[in-house]
């Protein structure tokens, strides 16, 4: 249900952290969104801290969504590279971008040096253009998610509660719940392997692509070693 409650504090006038959250994840009514969208547009620091606040969702595994002004910000420097650059006005702000953090505003934050890539020099230039849209678009189909959902069973067919479902590559992982469901958020356009996994079972790789449901059935393992019984005999 989208928020509709005033997402400003009533004395600051300062967006609500949990709005601003809600904002990233596509969670506000339509008239929310609009106010957002302005509040940004005119405070630019905020809006650099709403770009960073949209990646750490993102690294999180929330399920966030670029909506209004952040969405603007993607298309502009997808289409408009060139009027970008000439906008930020400053090469440390177009190495900021490349490494996805910078936005398009008149204030600029200055980023640390050791994040600032190799390439700072020629997109000062403009001689890296194609490069920082490449980045950009990048980062637009890693931020879209999807969720893997199904449910872990033994051979006999019950629920194995608290199996783990892992997707390695991007850092997440569930368990099982009480009837062996798990719900797993991954990339919607990109292939993962997700390794599912119950002690005692022979472990199982999954390979997904988007949305999907995926049950699966663990068999215990055969290649464990029997544990000697010791004999003790009196004498």
């Amino acid at each position: 249900m989208a928020l509709t409650a005033h997402p400003f504090h009533a004395v600051t006038n300062e967006l609500l952290p949990s709005y601003r959250d809600a904002y990233l994840r596509g969670d506000l009514s339509i008239k929310n969104t609009e106010l957002v969208d302005a509040y940004l547009k005119a405070n630019p620091a905020k809006g650099g801290e709403a770009f960073d606040r949209f990646h750490a969702l993102q690294e999180k595994g929330h399920q966030v969504r670029p909506v209004g002004w952040v969405q603007q910000q993607f298309q502009l420097i997808r289409t408009e590279p060139a009027r970008f650059r000439q906008r930020a006005g400053a090469l440390i702000a177009v190495a900021a971008l490349v490494g996805g953090a910078a936005f398009a505003g008149t204030n600029v934050r200055t980023a640390p040096e050791a994040t600032l890539p190799r390439v700072a020099a020629t997109l000062a230039l403009g001689e890296e253009a194609p490069a920082a849209v490449e980045s950009v678009e990048a980062l637009e189909a890693s931020a879209r998610m999807t969720t893997v959902t199904g449910r872990i069973l033994d051979e006999n067919g019950r629920p194995l509660v608290g199996a783990t479902v892992l997707d390695k590559a991007h850092g997440r992982g569930v368990s099982t719940n009480a009837q062996g469901d798990y719900t797993l958020l991954v990339p919607a356009n990109q292939t993962s392997k997700l390794q599912v996994g119950y002690g005692g079972y022979t472990e199982d790789e999954l390979q997904v692509k988007g949305r999907s449901v995926q049950n699966v059935t663990l068999v215990p393992r055969t290649d464990q070693v029997k544990t000697q019984k010791h004999h003790w005999w009196q004498f």
